[in-house]
Formats: C-alpha cells, structure tokens, sequence
C-alpha cells in the first residue's frame, strides 16, 4: 500500500514521530515475532529495524486484526514483550524495555566497546552516493559521505543510525553485533514517493507551507556551491535557474547593477525589480546610492554606474531563494509586491560536529571578443575617399600618409586588459538541539577588465539559534559588508558618451598617439580615452549593516507568537574628481564632485502563527499579524569648479574657486501593516489559501493612505484521488488557481505635498537666498495595482524522476503613475497622476529528469517563459507619449509609450536601402538632407493627414523594435562520475531588440564627426550603384542620418550564452588525513555566446531598471570571459 497521507502529530501529541494512517489486516496463534513484521512491512511499506539479538527476548504473538490502524496494531502484538517501539518516519525501530533486559546481554551493552565501521551509501541502482547525511541519534554526531559514498564512524550496539539525502527516503538502522563484526554497513537508499517529495517545505513569507499544500507559483532555487562561481552578487547565480525570470547585466564594470524583472515591466515610472526579503526581512529596491541631484554637471555623474545592493551579500552565505510569482504568493507583500518577491536565506548552522570550511578562487577575466574597426591604412584611404565623394580634395597627401601610416593605436587594447580576482570565506558552523550557529567571513578583490577598475568588498555574516526551552527560543542574525569601488567612466545616459572610454575607444582615430614623445600621457588630446582612465578618479564607498532578532514562544500546541524586529543600515560616500586633460575636466578647471547620503530603517513585526493536524484530515497553517517599518534618508552632495591645479582634487574642496548648487536633504517616510494567510488541506487533497494585507503609508495624503491586498487560491492534488492508484507512472499531480491584488509603491516622497526648495539670485550687490515651489502637488496619488491571475499544473513521473511545471497568468497593472506634460504657464512643466493601464500575460514551463546509471548520476533541469506586455491605457485624451531625448542619438526620443505597444518599444525612422541613382532620387518622397547617389533611402509612411504625403517629416516615424523578448529559457546540467563532477548552465534570450547607438556614429561613414568606423559598416560601403543597399556612401558629413533615430541602428539582440561550466574533483575522506573533505574546481563563465548582435554583449542594459529607456546600449563595458580555478576544504 503506497503511502498518500503524513500527519504531523507533534503539535497533538508531544511526540517527535511521522505517523501515517496504515492499516493492518492479520490473524492467528502464537505467531512468531519474525512473521508479524514481515506482514507489517508487507502491508505498510514501512522499514523495521531492530539489533539481530532483539527477538530471542519475546514471544509468539496472539491476535485478531482487521484493517486496525498500525498504532494500535503494534501496542497490542508488542503488549507483553520486553521491548518497545518507535516510529521514525517510515520507520519503525525496536528496542528493548531496560527493565526487562537479561543481565547478561545488558551487561554486553553496556561494557560494549565502540569500533569504527564504514558505512557505504548507494542508491538503488549502486551508484554511490556522496554528501548524505548519517546522524546517530541521541549522541549529537553527524557527517556526510565523501565522493565515493564512504563514511568511517564510531559505533555499538544499540546506536539508531539515521541515514538521508535529499530526494530519498531515509533509512533508519538499530547496529547490531554481526554489522561490528562485519565493520562495514551497505546501505542502499531509494527514491522518495509522492508522499515524502510533496513534504519538502516551501518558504512562502511570514513561515513555509509543505510542498504538497502550496496552491501559488514559487518557484525554488537551492545554490549548489555559489563560492565556485566568479559572481559578485546573488541574481547572477539565478539567472536561468527559474521561469518567468530574467535578469540581466546593466554593465560588466565590478559590482555594477543588474535588472531583474519577474513576469514582465508593470510601471513607467517607478520600479519594476522586485522586491527583496532576507531572512525575513525586507529590503528595499533603492538602495540609496549617491546619486547628483542638479546642476550643469549633473549629466556626466549621471553616468556613473549605479552599484547594486545585492552585490554586499557573499553569494556564498545564502542557502536557498524562493522566488514568488503569482499573486497567492506575493499578496502577503501587498503594496510591494506587484513586481514579485524574492526571499533570500542565509546559512544557519545544523545539528551535528563543528564544521570548519575554507573557500578560495582566483580569476582571470578578458574581453569577450573586439570590435573589428578600421587600421591607420584604411583610415586615411576612407577620409580621401569621404572628400572626394563630398567634391573636395583629399585631406591626406603622400607625405601625410607616410607619417601618419608609422602609428597605428589600438584603442581597445589600451583600455581592456586581463583582469585577476580572488575571492576567499572562511565559515564556522555547527550546533546541537539546542543551540546551533553559523559564522563565515568573506573577501572579494575584483579588478574590472577597463583599466584602473576594481572593486573590494568584506563580509560577515552570523547567524545564533537558541532553544531556551521546549517553548521559548530565539536567534540573531547580522549581516555586514564594506566595500570600495573604484570605476570607469561609461556612458549610461542620454547625454554626450564622449566621457565614456568604451565609446572613446572605439571612435578614436587610429593615428593619434595616446602618448607624448616623452611617454607621458597626452592631456592635448582632449577625447584621450587612456587620459580618462588614468586621470578621473572616481572613489565609491558603501557599508550595510542587517540586524535582525526574533523570539519565539509556544502558546501552545500548533500555536506559536512571535516577535521579529531589526535595523538595515546603508551609508555611501562618493568621491569624484575630472582634472585637466580631460572633457569635463578643460571645460570646468578642474572639476570635483563630493556626495554622501546615509539610510536607516528599522522593522518590527508581532505575528501569530498556527500549525494543526485536526482527525488526520484537516490540516491548518496559519498566520497573521502586524509589522511596521520606517525609513530615513539623508544625502549631501556639492560640486567644486575652477581649481587652480589637480593636485588636491577632492581632498581639498576650499581651493576651488567656485562651488555649484550645494544640496542637502532628507527624507522619511514608514509602512504599517495587518497581515494575514490562511491555507487549509483536506485529506491531503483539496487545498485553498486566503491571503490579505492592509497597507497604510506615509507616502501618500488622507484618503489613499491604506489599501487592502487579498488573495485566494485553490489546489487539487489529484494524485491522491482513488482514481488515480492504478496510474502507476504518475507520482504526484496537483492542478492551481490563484487570483489577488498586489501593489507598487511607485509614488514619490512627498508628491502629495507642495514641497519648497531654496533658490539664491544676485540681488543688492550679494547673493539672496529665497525660497519657491519644488513641485505641483497632487494629493490624489495612490498606489499602482495590479491584479493577477493563475492557473498552474505540477507534476512528477516514476517515482519523481521527472518533474514538469506549468503555469498560465495574466497581469493587469492600473493607476500607473505617470508625468503628464503641462504648459510653462503652470510655473511647472510636469504633473504626476495615476492613469493607465498596462498588461502582462504569458506562460511559462518546467522540466526536469534524474538520470541514473550504474556510476553516472545526471540531474537535468530547464525552463522556457513566455510573456507579452502592452500598454491598454494612458488614461483619456493619450493614445501615447515619447521618452527622453538622447543627445548622442541626434538628439531624438528614442522610445515611445504608445496604446496597444510595449512599454518603452522604439520610436523613430526606418530605412529601406541605399539610394542607388539619381532617376531613382527623383522618384523617392522629399528629403532635402539625404538626396543623392550612396545616402540612406527612408521610408514615407505617413503625413500629416495618415497617409503617405511624400515628404520625410517627422510625421513619418513609427515602431520599430521592442525591448523585450519573445521568450527566455535556461538549462542546467549536473553530472556525476566517481569523484568528479561536471555542471554547466545555458541561457538563451530570442525575439529581443537593442538600440546599438554607438554605431550612430561609426556605422554612418561621416568623415566630419572624424570618427573611426566598423570594418564591416567601412567594407560594405556604397561605391556605386548597385555596390550596397545597406551602408552609405563615405561622406563628410556630419550626420547622414539628418539627426534621426533609425531603425539602422536597432538590432536583434538574441542570444544563446553557455554562462558557467564548473569541473571539480573531490578527494575521498580515505586519501586526506588533515581535512573532512577536500574539492578542487575549474570554472568558465561566458565562455560561448551565439548572436547576431553587432556590438560587444547582447545582454546589456545601459539605463537600469528605468522603463523609460529600456534597451540600450550606448558605450556600457560589456560582461567579461572568465576562468576560474578554487578549492573547498573542511574540517
């Protein structure tokens, strides 16, 4: 009889036991001992373990059974017998009743001496099984098997050994006199049925439901050794790793942001990440870096990359990720929550020895691959060549050309180089029932692969559990980092790039010398991208600090109060100088920039939690609650123009001679919250979740402050139907729907509210400061909803060996908030409202397989996500609206939000060839700027009456790309043979376009920019008619685009990315006399990229998390190659 139901009695009955509703059906006088646990194992499935010497003490057994629950069985045929029993999940143990132990053999007992057995673990086709746990009951011991599945311990007779592993059932042995005498225990663990499998626990927020009950789309990730992977933060070990999810680099630079989305972009303007819970505690999506806040140079520190707040987390500290998705899930979240939720736990010690473990890796990191652009040869050919078309003479003569032909920089090779990290934790771990901790310390030294980039971070991270009783007990966790970046200029925004060494080296002419005679640095050339390298200094430092306590006391059975509360601390100090020799630098005198901000908020939480098993049928989890947390935010920036030399810099503001806009502010504002869940189970069958939390936020005015955020959900698991025994090839399948409300806090602090701000003009011969409105307020802002829907299917095969998801929802985000353009006349040029509606729906799959031969164990995992986003409103009147404009794009809006599109889909001109002859000049619409042989032929596609006018205006402007894929998708692989062990994740991207606009200027073939250009753009040029119908003719123009944005510079940006190959070894326990287990590993991380793309890294976002200029790449240092090579050693 398979087992279906496990009933969790120790809230009932005080007694640490998995019992299952089984019964026994036996009959008959004085049967022996041996036939009554044959019929119960037969009938029960369940293992029964007892010493080989046991049964010679009792007696025949007389009984009379039908179809009696097993409890009830065992206390009947074991009534008068000298032993007793226990049942420890599908096992029942043995043992002898001390009272009524012979002398003798008690006397062996307890003289008995320990002897060293080797236990060999194997599954059940014999592969061996390295890393399962084997505990010793009641002596607090416990190890795990080296690579070839050994363990040498320590037993006697009598011991209860406790063997599992993750995926099998555990197998319980009583040790007896003939395994000493063998000194060696084989054990063979087979896979776990749908009963244990649906009982792994599932965190969901505010407590973990079992598997089996889980009604919402969560979706977990356990790291398998992060510390082998050259990750700085934790959303790059997830990316591939669950569906529905894609994150994405904004930069390869040291600790630099990622984008991470969860289901689609549901805001314009405020943030679509996700929020993130560590340990139970929230941590919100801005981080509070040092950002300028005005003035003319606000552009250039604008481009400075944002660091990302995950990155302050050692990877390696984390255990497990839940990624919330539906709205069953996320709605105990509710104003935050519209974007997903993302719980992160950190390592906390287990029950067993002391565990001491070193981790070590050292990289080595390149560019992935060079833009092929032109030599000094072929440069000054197409400068002739641009002149000569142009009916000029050419620029280079003979003795030009032999001077300059001796140079021939290679930009690229100047600024990238071969970058060396290392990365090194120590952790202390370990603990018994009642007190367990976990401990570990961390360095990471990462240099960029741009030249005078880096980034150094330290970490702790301690985690204390205290049981004080069976009804109190408390812990403490604290995780702190520090950290230093220094970084390369790039050019993230939409201003001039030039300050941006990427985009510097690849427009910089191949002639130029980036040094003097002398082999100094030439500060003359003003667009030097090695003077920016060398000269800028821009110093980043950041600390956090995450306290976090809670207690805990019983109530009673099932029912537990508990008390959470902690602060998170964040303070970051920006140092940035530009000396001459420099863009900014000339322009300015020097130009220094001090900036530092500091962010406190603190949590406290009062929950009740409730946990019953009521007639073995009706299973209840229960939570609710009241949490508040606030926040303060201070920042202080200045910037200091005009120094009489660059040796002081930053470190001595007072010498400059002139300070700009100096600003202080601070912020505050807090959340309060009711909160409840509720899920039931009925006979392990039918399962509903209700979900609610009330919001109230100091954010907005009277009347939207609170918000209600329900939920509810229901489950069938309709394995454990009767139907379904005969369907012996499916081991577990539970149908799901979920509907619910979440929200987005997207408002700013203080829209509500007029807010006045200084201003100084020149007036009676000084400066006088006056104040006047900073805003239009508008006390009507509320939250961002979003309503969702889900339905879902899970389902394992052949006894979990395959395991497939899938999921179907539909997002609808109302009330968006967004920045309507008002008349000057207002005294403001924008005003905030909620209007409009976004909507995200899709599907998304799962697929697993464990594969197992005799010496190979192969664990094969893949997802694939769909999802479509589209704008349904933008409230009345607005059908749609235009992003901001880029300079470096001939100052056009590149992206538009626009009914029935995508938000943020690229807005702009398409062209449709290369004007081949004059006859076909003059039959083409007007275009007074592109109107000859070899310039770019656009399209006509409408006036100002809709139809086609012929005149290229800007009424002629359309979609032409999309930002976000058809579809993403992810497979990891895990193999292993003997010792060794091979894992390697697949990523891929399809459907997605990038606005590649470094290749505005080096694709175009416009001499008077003086540019450098793409070998490729250079080698298909228009030479005459017929030559080309893709690239132009060399000119001297300065833009044969005529300043418009095109879709010439929009590219597919799909891709299939082989992102991490890990090899180890791992030495046998036997082989290593200093160290519990010892491993070493060789790790490569984009090692192969399958793309179409024309620029460096398809996966690149220059702008963020900002959903008004999504996918483009415009001068970001591209992600790195990397090799990897470490070692884990414990003791």
């Amino acid at each position: 009889m398979k087992l279906n139901i496990l009933l969790l009695l120790f809230a009932i009955t005080q007694v640490d036991a998995k019992v299952v509703a089984q019964d026994i059906t036996l009959e008959g006088k004085n049967i022996p001992l041996e036939q009554v646990i044959s019929a119960v194992k037969k009938q029960t499935g369940f293992g029964v373990s007892y010493t080989k010497d046991l049964l010679r003490f009792g007696k025949a057994v007389t009984i009379s059974a039908t179809k009696m629950p097993l409890t009830k069985f065992l206390n009947q045929a074991l009534k008068d017998q000298p032993f007793t029993y226990k049942i420890v999940e599908e096992n029942i143990i043995l043992t002898l009743k001390a009272p009524k132990l012979d002398n003798i053999f008690n006397q062996k007992i307890a003289t008995q001496n320990f002897l060293k057995i080797r236990i060999k673990v194997t599954d059940s086709l014999g592969n061996t099984m390295s890393g399962a746990t084997i505990a010793i009951e009641k002596r607090g011991i416990s190890i795990v098997t080296n690579s070839n599945g050994y363990a040498d311990i320590d037993l006697k007779i009598g011991d209860i050994v406790r063997i599992s592993y993750v995926g099998y059932k555990t197998s319980i042995i009583v040790i007896s006199q003939t395994i000493l005498d063998s000194g060696q225990l084989n054990v063979s663990l087979k896979l776990n049925d749908a009963g244990n499998k649906m009982d792994e626990l599932v965190i969901i927020g505010y407590g973990s439901v079992r598997k089996s009950d889980l009604t919402g789309s969560v979706a977990k990730v356990t790291l398998d050794d992060p510390s082998e992977k050259p990750a700085t933060s934790i959303e790059q070990l997830l990316q591939g790793r669950a569906a529905g999810v894609q994150i994405t680099s904004n930069t390869g630079a040291p600790g630099g942001g990622i984008t991470f989305s969860i289901r689609g972009v549901t805001s314009i303007s405020g943030s679509n990440q996700p929020l993130i819970v560590i340990d139970g505690y929230p941590i919100d999506s801005d981080n509070g870096s040092v950002k300028v806040s005005s003035g003319s140079q606000s552009s250039y520190l604008d481009q400075l990359p944002d660091d990302n707040a995950l990155a302050n987390i050692d990877p390696a500290d984390i255990e497990s990720v839940e990624i919330l998705k539906d709205a069953s899930a996320t709605a105990i979240y509710g104003s935050r929550a519209s974007n997903g939720v993302v719980l992160i736990t950190t390592k906390h010690g287990k029950t067993g020895r002391d565990r001491l473990s070193y981790n070590a890796r050292f990289d080595i990191s390149s560019l992935p691959k060079k833009i092929d652009v032109l030599n000094t040869n072929e440069y000054l050919s197409y400068s002739n060549e641009a002149y000569l078309n142009s009916g000029q003479d050419s620029v280079f003569k003979s003795d030009a050309i032999a001077r300059y032909d001796s140079v021939n920089t290679n930009w690229q090779d100047l600024i990238y180089r071969p970058a060396y990290s290392q990365s090194h934790q120590l952790s202390l771990s370990g603990g018994s029932d009642k007190f367990k901790y976990a401990v570990s310390a961390g360095y990471l030294g990462q240099q960029g692969i741009v030249k005078n980039s880096r980034y150094d971070r330290g970490s702790l991270l301690i985690n204390l559990d205290r049981e004080i009783s069976k009804r109190f007990k408390f812990g403490v966790s604290l995780n702190g980092s520090i950290s230093k970046n220094k970084a390369a200029m790039q050019s993230s925004d939409r201003s001039d790039p030039s300050t941006s060494v990427v985009y510097g080296a690849l427009l910089s002419r191949p002639f130029d010398s980036p040094l003097t005679a002398d082999d100094q640095i030439d500060q003359t050339q003003i667009g030097n991208p090695l003077t920016i390298i060398e000269l800028a200094d821009d110093q980043n430092r950041v600390t956090t600090v995450l306290a976090n306590m809670y207690l805990n006391y019983t109530l009673a059975p099932g029912l537990d109060f508990k008390v959470n509360g902690g602060v998170n601390t964040r303070n970051s100090r920006r140092d940035f100088y530009m000396p001459r020799g420099t863009t900014l630098g000339n322009l300015e005198g020097g130009y220094a920039y001090l900036g530092e901000s500091s962010s406190f908020n603190y949590l406290t939480e009062y929950t009740l939690n409730y946990n019953r098993t009521i007639n073995k049928k009706h299973r209840i989890n229960a939570v609710g609650g009241y949490t508040w947390q606030q926040w303060t935010r201070k920042a202080f920036n200045i910037n200091v123009l005009n120094f009489p030399n660059d040796n002081m810099s930053y470190y001595d503001l007072s010498s400059g001679s002139s300070i700009s806009n100096p600003k202080t502010s601070t912020t505050q504002w807090g959340l309060a919250s009711f909160i409840g869940r509720a899920n039931y189970s009925f006979d392990n069958r039918y399962l509903a979740t209700f979900t609610a939390r009330e919001d109230g936020s100091t954010r907005l005015a009277e009347g939207n402050k609170w918000k209600f955020f329900p939920s509810i959900a229901l489950g069938w698991n309709v394995s454990n139907e009767k139907f379904m025994r005969n369907a012996r090839s499916i081991t577990s399948l539970k149908l799901r729907g979920s509907y619910g409300l979440s929200g987005n806090q997207a408002v700013p602090v203080g829209a509500t509210q007029a807010r006045l701000t200084s201003t100084g003009s020149v007036a009676n011969e000084g400066i006088q400061i006056g104040y006047v409105l900073e805003n239009m307020a508008n006390n009507t802002l509320h939250w961002e909803l979003t309503k969702q829907q889900n339905i879902g299917l899970d389902m394992t095969l052949f006894r979990n060996r395959i395991t497939f998801g899938f999921d179907y929802y539909k997002k609808r985000t109302d009330g968006l908030l967004i920045g309507l353009t008002i008349p000057p006349s207002n005294g403001f040029t924008q005003y905030n409202t909620n209007q409009g509606t976004v909507e995200n729906k899709g599907y998304e799959f799962d697929l697993g397989a464990k594969i197992l031969t005799r010496g190979l164990k192969w664990d094969v995992s893949g997802n694939i996500s769909f999802n479509r986003n589209k704008i349904i409103s933008l409230g009345p009147g607005v059908n749609s609206f235009t992003g901001p404009a880029f300079t470096a794009v001939g100052g056009q809006a590149l992206n538009i939000f626009e009914v029935g599109y995508p938000i943020g889909s690229f807005y702009g001109y398409r062209i449709i060839g290369i004007y081949q002859n004059q006859e076909e000049v003059d039959k083409s619409p007007q275009d007074p700027s592109n109107n000859k042989p070899g310039s770019f032929k656009f399209k006509d596609i409408s006036g100002p009456n809709g139809v086609p006018d012929g005149v290229i205006s800007a009424d002629d402007r359309e979609i032409i790309g999309n930002p976000y894929p058809n579809f993403i998708f992810g497979l990891t692989n895990n193999l292993d043979w003997k010792s060794f062990s091979l894992s390697f994740l697949v990523l891929g991207n399809i459907g997605q376009d990038v606005i590649n606009a470094n290749r505005y200027t080096m694709d175009a073939l416009a001499r008077g920019s003086q540019a450098n250009v793409r070998k490729e753009a250079y080698e298909g040029r228009w030479t005459g008619e017929g030559t080309s119908n893709t690239y132009p003719q060399a000119t001297t123009s300065a833009s044969p685009f005529s300043n418009r944005f095109t879709d010439f510079i929009v590219e597919d940006a799909s891709f299939v990315r082989l992102k991490y190959v890990t090899l180890s070894y791992t030495f046998e326990n036997n082989k290593i006399k200093f160290a519990r287990n010892l491993k070493f590993y060789l790790t490569g991380s984009n090692l192969l990229t399958l793309t179409h793309y024309k620029g460096y890294d398809p996966e690149i976002n220059s702008h963020g998390d900002n959903s008004m200029t999504p996918g483009i790449d415009n001068g970001s240092i591209p992600q790195y190659r990397s090799l990897s090579i470490g070692m884990n050693v414990g003791f």
